[in-house]
């Protein structure tokens, strides 16, 4: 099963990462790190569910709260979890 074409994206806040890295290994296809160990995030459309999955567990593993996933709309939901609009 597939998610809806264009419903999620992974956001990153560059001010608040603190360049652990962790995100990078639980979603490897869309994060990876700049030279300085900081998060560069691939924001196009998330339309698989394993994809999605992976960055939910990014989201969650973030110590700096610095992930979230956004519906379609750009409104960013609550760290981990997943808004309709």
């Amino acid at each position: 099963m597939s998610v809806e074409p264009a419903s999620w994206r992974l956001e990153l806040d560059g001010t608040a990462c603190d360049g652990h890295g962790i995100c990078m290994l639980c979603c490897p296809s869309r994060i990876s790190l700049d030279e300085w160990g900081y998060a560069i995030v691939n924001g196009d459309p998330i339309t698989d569910d394993r994809e999605l999955s992976q960055a939910r567990r990014a989201v969650l593993a973030c110590p700096a709260g610095a992930l979230r996933i956004a519906t379609r709309r750009g409104a960013p939901a609550a760290p981990g979890a997943v808004r309709h609009v």
